[in-house]
Protein backbone atom coordinates (compact mmCIF):
# COMPACT_ATOMS: atom_id res chain seq x y z
CA UNK A 1 0.00 0.00 0.00
CA UNK A 2 1.48 3.68 -1.08
CA UNK A 3 1.31 5.13 2.86
CA UNK A 4 2.57 8.47 1.31
CA UNK A 5 1.19 11.54 4.03
CA UNK A 6 -0.72 12.58 1.12
CA UNK A 7 -2.76 9.38 1.10
CA UNK A 8 -6.62 9.56 1.68
CA UNK A 9 -8.99 6.29 2.12
CA UNK A 10 -11.21 7.89 -0.76
CA UNK A 11 -8.46 7.54 -3.39
CA UNK A 12 -6.80 4.64 -1.82
CA UNK A 13 -10.52 2.76 -2.09
CA UNK A 14 -11.37 3.72 -5.87
CA UNK A 15 -7.91 3.05 -6.60
CA UNK A 16 -8.00 -0.56 -5.25
CA UNK A 17 -11.93 -1.25 -6.56
CA UNK A 18 -11.00 -0.21 -10.17
CA UNK A 19 -7.93 -2.33 -9.71
CA UNK A 20 -10.15 -5.13 -8.50
CA UNK A 21 -12.85 -4.61 -11.12
CA UNK A 22 -15.25 -3.93 -8.41
CA UNK A 23 -18.22 -1.66 -8.33
CA UNK A 24 -19.74 0.63 -5.57
CA UNK A 25 -23.02 -0.97 -5.95
CA UNK A 26 -21.51 -4.32 -4.65
CA UNK A 27 -19.68 -2.82 -1.97
CA UNK A 28 -23.28 -0.81 -1.07
CA UNK A 29 -24.83 -4.55 -0.99
CA UNK A 30 -22.47 -6.37 1.25
CA UNK A 31 -22.12 -3.16 3.84
CA UNK A 32 -25.91 -3.23 4.01
CA UNK A 33 -26.18 0.75 2.56
CA UNK A 34 -27.14 2.76 0.28
CA UNK A 35 -25.56 3.22 -2.74
CA UNK A 36 -24.89 7.42 -2.50
CA UNK A 37 -23.08 6.73 0.84
CA UNK A 38 -21.03 4.68 -0.37
CA UNK A 39 -20.34 6.94 -3.38
CA UNK A 40 -19.66 10.04 -1.12
CA UNK A 41 -17.00 7.91 0.78
CA UNK A 42 -15.40 7.47 -2.40
CA UNK A 43 -15.59 11.10 -3.70
CA UNK A 44 -13.90 12.11 -0.51
CA UNK A 45 -17.43 14.14 0.31
CA UNK A 46 -17.71 12.33 3.52
CA UNK A 47 -15.03 10.88 5.64
CA UNK A 48 -14.90 7.27 6.12
CA UNK A 49 -16.31 5.45 9.08
CA UNK A 50 -13.82 4.64 12.40
CA UNK A 51 -12.88 1.54 11.19
CA UNK A 52 -10.67 0.91 14.31
CA UNK A 53 -13.34 1.08 16.82
CA UNK A 54 -14.89 -2.30 17.95
CA UNK A 55 -18.14 -1.70 17.05
CA UNK A 56 -17.12 -1.47 13.68
CA UNK A 57 -15.84 -4.44 13.37
CA UNK A 58 -18.09 -6.22 11.43
CA UNK A 59 -17.61 -3.36 8.53
CA UNK A 60 -13.87 -3.74 8.82
CA UNK A 61 -13.62 -7.07 7.60
CA UNK A 62 -16.08 -5.93 4.57
CA UNK A 63 -14.06 -3.15 3.65
CA UNK A 64 -11.09 -5.22 4.25
CA UNK A 65 -12.45 -8.17 1.93
CA UNK A 66 -13.74 -5.99 -0.84
CA UNK A 67 -10.42 -3.54 -1.32
CA UNK A 68 -8.45 -7.17 -0.96
CA UNK A 69 -6.55 -5.32 1.49
CA UNK A 70 -5.27 -6.10 5.22
CA UNK A 71 -7.32 -4.54 7.66
CA UNK A 72 -4.30 -2.46 9.80
CA UNK A 73 -3.48 -0.93 6.72
CA UNK A 74 -7.10 0.14 6.33
CA UNK A 75 -7.02 1.45 10.06
CA UNK A 76 -3.86 3.51 9.22
CA UNK A 77 -5.08 5.32 6.75
CA UNK A 78 -8.66 6.07 8.22
CA UNK A 79 -7.10 7.14 11.59
CA UNK A 80 -4.49 9.21 9.46
CA UNK A 81 -7.67 10.79 7.89
CA UNK A 82 -9.66 11.00 10.70
CA UNK A 83 -7.35 11.77 13.89
CA UNK A 84 -4.28 12.42 11.73
CA UNK A 85 -2.00 10.30 13.34
CA UNK A 86 1.11 9.71 11.34
CA UNK A 87 1.18 6.43 8.97
CA UNK A 88 3.63 4.26 9.45
CA UNK A 89 6.41 3.68 7.82
CA UNK A 90 6.58 1.56 3.91
CA UNK A 91 7.69 -1.89 4.97
CA UNK A 92 10.87 -2.86 3.53
CA UNK A 93 9.66 -6.31 2.30
CA UNK A 94 5.79 -5.55 2.23
CA UNK A 95 4.91 -9.39 0.94
CA UNK A 96 7.09 -10.89 3.24
CA UNK A 97 5.57 -8.81 6.05
CA UNK A 98 2.51 -10.08 5.51
CA UNK A 99 3.30 -13.46 5.75
CA UNK A 100 5.50 -13.65 8.43
CA UNK A 101 3.15 -11.44 10.92
CA UNK A 102 0.68 -14.15 9.74
CA UNK A 103 2.79 -16.93 10.91
CA UNK A 104 3.79 -15.25 14.20
CA UNK A 105 2.91 -17.14 17.34
CA UNK A 106 -0.46 -16.12 18.74
CA UNK A 107 1.30 -15.82 22.19
CA UNK A 108 3.68 -12.84 20.78
CA UNK A 109 0.64 -10.85 18.85
CA UNK A 110 1.69 -7.91 20.96
CA UNK A 111 4.80 -7.48 18.90
CA UNK A 112 2.92 -6.94 15.53
CA UNK A 113 1.99 -3.25 16.10
CA UNK A 114 5.82 -3.28 17.32
CA UNK A 115 7.05 -4.50 13.71
CA UNK A 116 5.03 -2.68 12.09
CA UNK A 117 5.77 1.07 13.51
CA UNK A 118 9.22 -0.02 11.75
CA UNK A 119 9.88 -0.01 7.95
CA UNK A 120 12.24 -2.97 8.77
CA UNK A 121 12.01 -4.45 12.22
CA UNK A 122 15.09 -6.28 14.30
CA UNK A 123 13.25 -9.44 14.63
CA UNK A 124 11.92 -9.32 10.81
CA UNK A 125 15.90 -8.88 10.05
CA UNK A 126 16.67 -12.26 12.10
CA UNK A 127 13.65 -14.12 11.02
CA UNK A 128 14.12 -13.16 6.79
CA UNK A 129 18.07 -14.30 7.44
CA UNK A 130 17.19 -17.19 8.54
CA UNK A 131 14.63 -18.37 6.27
CA UNK A 132 17.27 -17.40 3.17
CA UNK A 133 19.89 -19.85 5.01
CA UNK A 134 16.67 -22.77 4.90
CA UNK A 135 15.58 -21.95 1.60
CA UNK A 136 18.97 -22.16 0.06
CA UNK A 137 20.08 -25.44 2.29
CA UNK A 138 16.43 -27.03 0.74
CA UNK A 139 17.70 -25.86 -2.90
CA UNK A 140 20.92 -27.40 -2.29
CA UNK A 141 19.21 -30.67 -2.94
CA UNK A 142 21.36 -33.67 -1.31
CA UNK A 143 23.75 -31.07 -0.33
CA UNK A 144 26.30 -32.09 -2.65
CA UNK A 145 26.16 -27.97 -3.99
CA UNK A 146 25.96 -26.46 -0.98
CA UNK A 147 28.99 -24.23 0.19
CA UNK A 148 31.29 -25.89 1.82
CA UNK A 149 32.60 -22.67 2.88
CA UNK A 150 30.68 -21.44 5.54
CA UNK A 151 31.67 -17.71 5.87
CA UNK A 152 31.39 -17.27 1.68
CA UNK A 153 27.74 -18.87 2.35
CA UNK A 154 26.56 -16.54 5.44
CA UNK A 155 28.58 -13.30 2.58
CA UNK A 156 26.01 -14.69 0.12
CA UNK A 157 22.75 -14.78 2.69
CA UNK A 158 23.56 -11.17 3.64
CA UNK A 159 24.13 -9.44 0.11
CA UNK A 160 20.68 -11.34 -1.23
CA UNK A 161 18.78 -10.93 1.59
CA UNK A 162 19.19 -6.97 0.39
CA UNK A 163 17.10 -7.89 -3.01
CA UNK A 164 13.35 -7.43 -2.91
CA UNK A 165 13.39 -9.81 -5.74
CA UNK A 166 14.72 -12.44 -3.53
CA UNK A 167 12.80 -12.02 -0.47
CA UNK A 168 9.26 -10.85 -1.55
CA UNK A 169 9.39 -13.09 -4.13
CA UNK A 170 11.42 -16.30 -4.54
CA UNK A 171 11.66 -16.83 -0.58
CA UNK A 172 7.75 -15.65 -0.28
CA UNK A 173 6.57 -18.20 -2.78
CA UNK A 174 8.56 -20.99 -1.23
CA UNK A 175 7.70 -20.41 2.32
CA UNK A 176 3.57 -19.38 1.42
CA UNK A 177 3.43 -23.20 0.67
CA UNK A 178 5.27 -24.44 3.75
CA UNK A 179 3.87 -23.84 7.15
CA UNK A 180 5.79 -22.66 10.00
CA UNK A 181 5.63 -20.48 13.01
CA UNK A 182 8.34 -18.16 14.58
CA UNK A 183 9.21 -17.00 17.89
CA UNK A 184 10.87 -14.01 18.67
CA UNK A 185 13.38 -13.77 22.18
CA UNK A 186 14.06 -9.76 22.53
CA UNK A 187 16.96 -10.28 25.04
CA UNK A 188 19.01 -12.13 22.98
CA UNK A 189 17.88 -11.39 19.54
CA UNK A 190 16.88 -15.12 18.54
CA UNK A 191 14.35 -16.78 16.42
CA UNK A 192 12.71 -19.92 17.42
CA UNK A 193 11.28 -21.45 13.58
CA UNK A 194 9.33 -24.81 14.27
CA UNK A 195 7.49 -26.35 11.22
CA UNK A 196 6.71 -29.93 10.58
CA UNK A 197 7.14 -30.53 6.88
CA UNK A 198 10.61 -32.16 6.07
CA UNK A 199 12.20 -29.47 4.55
CA UNK A 200 12.08 -26.94 7.26
CA UNK A 201 13.22 -30.27 9.38
CA UNK A 202 16.26 -31.34 7.36
CA UNK A 203 16.99 -28.12 7.08
CA UNK A 204 17.21 -26.39 10.55
CA UNK A 205 19.20 -29.87 11.35
CA UNK A 206 21.83 -28.95 8.92
CA UNK A 207 21.57 -24.95 9.67
CA UNK A 208 22.17 -25.95 13.11
CA UNK A 209 25.08 -27.55 12.03
CA UNK A 210 26.31 -24.99 10.49
CA UNK A 211 26.08 -22.64 12.74
CA UNK A 212 27.35 -24.45 15.39
CA UNK A 213 30.62 -25.77 13.61
CA UNK A 214 29.92 -29.14 14.67
CA UNK A 215 33.00 -31.63 14.17
CA UNK A 216 30.63 -34.24 12.54
CA UNK A 217 29.29 -31.68 9.90
CA UNK A 218 30.53 -31.51 6.78
CA UNK A 219 30.50 -27.81 6.61
CA UNK A 220 32.51 -26.64 9.44
CA UNK A 221 32.62 -23.22 10.58
CA UNK A 222 35.84 -21.38 8.57
CA UNK A 223 38.14 -17.77 9.32
CA UNK A 224 39.31 -15.40 6.45
CA UNK A 225 43.03 -15.08 6.79
CA UNK A 226 43.74 -11.60 6.13
CA UNK A 227 47.26 -11.08 5.54
CA UNK A 228 50.92 -11.84 6.39
CA UNK A 229 53.06 -10.64 9.51
CA UNK A 230 56.69 -10.92 10.55
CA UNK A 231 58.32 -10.01 13.35
CA UNK A 232 59.11 -6.72 11.96
CA UNK A 233 56.88 -5.78 8.97
CA UNK A 234 53.31 -5.47 9.46
CA UNK A 235 50.34 -6.49 6.84
CA UNK A 236 47.57 -4.16 5.07
CA UNK A 237 45.12 -3.64 7.35
CA UNK A 238 42.31 -0.64 6.49
CA UNK A 239 40.52 1.36 9.19
CA UNK A 240 37.39 -0.37 8.75
CA UNK A 241 38.67 -3.77 8.50
CA UNK A 242 37.54 -6.22 6.10
CA UNK A 243 34.37 -7.67 4.66
CA UNK A 244 34.09 -11.76 5.91
CA UNK A 245 34.97 -14.01 3.29
CA UNK A 246 37.08 -11.80 1.71
CA UNK A 247 40.65 -13.59 2.93
CA UNK A 248 42.73 -14.79 0.26
CA UNK A 249 42.21 -17.78 2.38
CA UNK A 250 40.07 -19.51 4.59
CA UNK A 251 40.88 -21.94 8.03
CA UNK A 252 38.61 -23.63 9.98
CA UNK A 253 38.17 -22.58 13.50
CA UNK A 254 40.55 -23.34 16.25
CA UNK A 255 39.40 -25.95 18.95
CA UNK A 256 38.64 -24.80 22.21
CA UNK A 257 36.98 -21.21 20.45
CA UNK A 258 32.79 -20.88 19.72
CA UNK A 259 32.30 -21.95 17.01
CA UNK A 260 29.40 -18.49 16.48
CA UNK A 261 32.73 -16.08 16.60
CA UNK A 262 33.38 -17.51 13.24
CA UNK A 263 31.23 -14.70 11.77
CA UNK A 264 33.48 -12.01 13.44
CA UNK A 265 37.13 -13.64 13.88
CA UNK A 266 39.82 -13.03 11.18
CA UNK A 267 43.08 -14.52 11.08
CA UNK A 268 46.87 -14.26 9.98
CA UNK A 269 49.53 -16.30 8.65
CA UNK A 270 53.33 -15.81 10.43
CA UNK A 271 55.24 -15.87 7.27
CA UNK A 272 59.11 -16.07 7.25
CA UNK A 273 61.75 -17.49 10.22
CA UNK A 274 61.98 -14.15 12.03
CA UNK A 275 59.57 -15.39 14.53
CA UNK A 276 60.23 -18.67 14.56
CA UNK A 277 61.48 -19.09 18.25
CA UNK A 278 58.04 -18.37 19.10
CA UNK A 279 55.59 -19.51 16.22
CA UNK A 280 56.81 -20.80 13.10
CA UNK A 281 57.06 -20.15 9.98
CA UNK A 282 52.92 -20.61 9.05
CA UNK A 283 51.41 -20.80 12.28
CA UNK A 284 47.81 -19.02 12.39
CA UNK A 285 47.15 -15.75 14.48
CA UNK A 286 43.81 -16.03 15.24
CA UNK A 287 42.34 -12.30 16.42
CA UNK A 288 38.99 -11.06 17.79
CA UNK A 289 38.00 -7.48 15.99
CA UNK A 290 36.88 -4.93 18.74
CA UNK A 291 38.12 -6.50 21.89
CA UNK A 292 39.94 -3.41 23.30
CA UNK A 293 38.62 -3.62 26.40
CA UNK A 294 39.50 -7.47 26.76
CA UNK A 295 42.93 -6.79 26.77
CA UNK A 296 45.23 -6.93 29.42
CA UNK A 297 49.43 -6.93 30.20
CA UNK A 298 51.52 -9.98 28.16
CA UNK A 299 48.60 -10.28 25.44
CA UNK A 300 49.71 -10.61 21.60
CA UNK A 301 48.01 -8.56 20.22
CA UNK A 302 47.22 -6.77 16.64
CA UNK A 303 47.54 -2.79 16.57
CA UNK A 304 47.77 -0.06 13.96
CA UNK A 305 48.90 3.77 14.82
CA UNK A 306 47.70 6.58 13.11
CA UNK A 307 50.82 7.07 11.51
CA UNK A 308 51.45 3.81 9.83
CA UNK A 309 49.12 2.20 6.88
CA UNK A 310 49.92 -1.38 8.04
CA UNK A 311 48.99 -3.87 11.34
CA UNK A 312 52.17 -5.33 13.51
CA UNK A 313 52.35 -7.99 16.14
CA UNK A 314 53.11 -7.24 18.95
CA UNK A 315 53.00 -7.98 23.18
CA UNK A 316 51.43 -5.65 25.56
CA UNK A 317 52.36 -3.83 28.23
CA UNK A 318 50.75 -1.04 30.52
CA UNK A 319 52.24 1.74 31.93
CA UNK A 320 49.88 4.36 33.35
CA UNK A 321 48.77 5.63 30.23
CA UNK A 322 51.16 4.61 27.73
CA UNK A 323 51.12 0.98 25.74
CA UNK A 324 54.37 -0.80 25.70
CA UNK A 325 54.67 -2.69 22.61
CA UNK A 326 57.07 -5.75 22.73
CA UNK A 327 58.62 -7.43 19.82
CA UNK A 328 58.57 -10.90 19.51
CA UNK A 329 62.05 -10.73 18.36
CA UNK A 330 64.78 -9.16 20.20
CA UNK A 331 66.81 -7.25 17.57
CA UNK A 332 63.41 -4.91 17.26
CA UNK A 333 62.79 -2.41 19.86
CA UNK A 334 60.00 -1.37 21.75
CA UNK A 335 57.33 1.01 20.64
CA UNK A 336 55.47 3.66 23.43
CA UNK A 337 52.44 4.60 22.16
CA UNK A 338 49.45 6.37 23.89
CA UNK A 339 45.62 4.94 23.33
CA UNK A 340 45.11 7.67 21.28
CA UNK A 341 47.68 7.28 18.69
CA UNK A 342 46.04 3.98 17.87
CA UNK A 343 43.15 3.08 15.39
CA UNK A 344 43.19 -0.65 15.84
CA UNK A 345 44.12 -2.21 18.52
CA UNK A 346 43.13 -6.23 18.91
CA UNK A 347 43.44 -9.63 20.76
CA UNK A 348 44.96 -12.84 19.23
CA UNK A 349 42.90 -14.62 21.15
CA UNK A 350 44.55 -18.02 19.75
CA UNK A 351 47.19 -19.49 18.20
CA UNK A 352 47.47 -22.68 15.60
CA UNK A 353 51.12 -23.81 15.05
Amino acid sequence: MNKSPNQSFSLFARQCAKNLGKSQRELARALGVSPAYVSQIFSGKKNPPDLGHPRNRRMLRIWSEFLNTGENDLIDLVRHQLHRAPLPPVPRFPKMRKLILHRLDPVQRHLTNEIRAMSFHPAEQRLVNMLAKLYLIAQSGSGEDFPCNVSSFRDFVSRVTLERNFVDIQLCDYFENIMFVWRWHQDSGAIDLTGDSTDIVNSLALLEKIDTGNNESPYRATVPVVGHVSAGTGFGFTDGGYWVGQGFDEVPMPPGVKAELASVVYCVRVRGDSLKDFFGDGALLFIKPESWDDIVDGDLVIFKDRKNQEAFVKKIEFSDENLILKPMNSTYRNIVLKREDLILLERVMAVVF
